[in-house]
């Protein structure tokens, strides 16, 4: 009540909660085509070259390996975590088994300051414990390491106006639910120096507020219903969602941090 951090309770226990990640969770993709996956990982990749240009990166919950993929291996040295089995296979069969490590970030026993960038693209709010999470990049990380955060915003206009029917709220997936506040707050706790933190704009953002608002109109008339009045409102979408995050912000924050030389006291 005094920090302002939003949990999801109750959450499901891990077996339950890995059943929600089966084959359908992670969608259709052209992963193996290299340019369809350099095009879908832009707004990441660009977001990492404002601040880092070569190195050895570690992508937390690294999913099918997309970003890792778009990386150039001539200037990256690219490794990641993943503990769901589907996606795991997936990256393992396209960067290699030496590159992929099926555990949890404060277990996988990784070497102290062995990387100068870890990454986090939607990952945090999945975790039982990002406070961990956090102090463990920091262990990871060289001096001056960077940790690059992507993640649901809690107090953008999306959730604010959809509540319940928010498509980012994603539950049973996310355990936390982070406003730009609650974020800064845990990073600066964990060892590190917020560089940037932005709004998001643009596909992913517009994706999220079409699919609210077809939670919101289903929810509230039937599938039947609820479908043919969000078509109907579906032309005004790009304007609204254009409006609602130069007024309210996106509906997801991007972050840089930069990691201290120690942990505060």
């Amino acid at each position: 009540s005094s920090c302002r951090l939003v949990m999801t309770e109750p959450r499901l226990a891990g077996g339950e909660l890995g059943a929600h990640y089966g084959h359908e969770y992670w969608g259709r993709t052209d992963a193996d085509n290299p340019a369809w996956v350099r095009r879908d990982q832009r707004p990441r990749t660009a977001f990492l070259d404002r601040y880092r240009r070569q190195g050895r990166l570690l992508d937390v919950g690294c999913g099918l390996g997309l970003f890792l993929l778009a990386l150039d291996p001539a200037r990256w040295e690219r490794y990641g975590l993943e503990v769901m089995p589907v996606p795991y296979q997936e990256a393992v069969r396209r960067l290699g088994a030496d590159r992929i490590v099926a555990a949890e970030l404060t277990t996988a026993a990784l070497p102290r300051e062995h990387f100068d960038v870890v990454t986090f693209w939607d990952v945090l709010e999945h975790l039982p414990n990002p406070c961990a999470a956090l102090k463990e990049a920091f262990r990871l990380l060289r001096p001056g390491g960077l940790v690059l955060l992507r993640l649901p915003n809690f107090s953008s206009y999306q959730a604010r106006r959809f509540r319940q029917d928010w498509y980012a709220l994603s539950l049973p997936h996310h355990l936390y639910h982070f406003t730009p506040a609650t974020l800064t707050r845990l990073l600066e706790a964990t060892g590190f120096r917020m560089r940037a933190l932005e709004n998001c704009f643009g596909q992913e953002n517009y994706h999220a507020l079409k699919h609210s608002l077809l939670n919101r109109m289903t929810r509230r008339h039937g599938a039947r219903g609820g479908r043919l009045r969000y078509f109907l409102l579906r032309p005004f979408l790009h304007p609204w969602e254009w409006i609602s995050t130069r007024l309210g912000g996106g509906s997801s924050l991007q972050v840089c941090a930069e990691r201290l030389p120690a942990l505060p006291a």
